[in-house]
């Protein structure tokens, strides 16, 4: 598996992406990993009002039915807040949103394209999860339109399942058939189920933070149906993924989060047509900003 994500990475860095992009920049996670073999508790955890901004870049390698393929750098910023927990469960409602966006496309033998607006920019959702970011609930605040966001239906979330509440350096759970629907991916809802290898790989300092870093292996599959006046078609994926998830010890929330994946897919158009393809794409998650609901109710 590992040897197939590093060619993963290496086939989309060289097909997609400027060279300050296509690797993982490692300058951006300082410190060495500690190797001693203490616990290390590893949790979601909200206040009412916290209100967290990321800055996302990603870059994507397309290829549909064997044509030159479409590459794309994107740069995003989302927000999360949390707007409620439930007294009884303790899950969190979290609301998610896009809330800028611009990204360039290109081809071979074309200029490249500046966008700076996409179907799902500023279209808020809802997410219930418990403390190990397991979903349970969705919700849209608007159902009026439809759309998916500039990564597609399976994009990677920031919101990922860690597997374990506490453990060592070193310990590892499997979750098998995880099943998820990304509502913050879009409407009408991508649904997948996931495979997770999830390995706790120790203690690490992350932009001033000490944090703990989660791995995760991933296999899996997708699917999402869309109807809308412009188009109606049924998209399947087969899904391997890997991912870094650099968790606050004190705050409990992502700090820093990498993900990279490949999808191979097919999609129905309706009267027999189809169309097939493959999707190379990872994406960086850097916490921009955070305010604690607890210090704005003192205030």
């Amino acid at each position: 598996m590992k040897f197939r994500i590093i060619c993963v990475l290496i086939l989309t860095s060289f097909l997609a992406l400027n060279a300050q992009n296509q690797s993982l920049d490692e300058n951006l996670i300082t410190g060495d990993m500690e190797q001693t073999k203490d616990t290390l508790c590893h949790f979601y955890n909200f206040s009412v009002g916290d209100t967290l901004e990321y800055r996302v870049e990603s870059g994507d390698s397309i290829v549909v039915n064997w044509e030159s393929y479409l590459t794309k750098e994107r740069f995003d910023l989302i927000r999360i807040v949390c707007e409620k927990i439930d007294k009884k469960t303790g899950h969190f409602f979290l609301s998610y949103e896009n809330i800028e966006y611009i990204g360039y496309e290109f081809k071979p033998l074309y200029e490249k394209v500046e966008r700076d607006n996409h179907p799902w920019l500023k279209k808020k959702v809802v997410i219930e999860i418990d403390s190990l970011g397991r979903r349970y609930s969705y919700q849209y605040t608007d159902t009026t339109t439809k759309g998916l966001t500039a990564g597609g239906p399976f994009q990677g979330s920031l919101i990922q399942p860690i597997g374990m509440n506490c453990s060592a350096k070193g310990n590892s759970v499997i979750l098998q058939k995880d099943t998820s629907y990304l509502a913050e991916n879009g409407y009408q809802i991508p649904k997948v189920v996931m495979t997770y290898l999830i390995e706790n790989m120790g203690a690490v300092d992350t932009l001033d933070y000490e944090c703990t870093r989660i791995d995760a292996s991933t296999t899996g599959n997708g699917e999402v149906f869309i109807e809308s006046k412009d188009a109606i078609f049924y998209m399947t994926s087969v899904i391997n993924g890997h991912i870094e998830n650099y968790m606050s010890n004190e705050l409990h929330i992502p700090i820093w989060l990498y993900f990279t994946q490949e999808q191979n897919f097919n999609i129905e158009l309706g009267k027999g047509k189809k169309t097939k393809g493959f999707h190379y794409t990872y994406s960086i998650y850097n916490l921009d900003r955070y305010v604690s609901g607890k210090e704005n109710k003192k205030k």
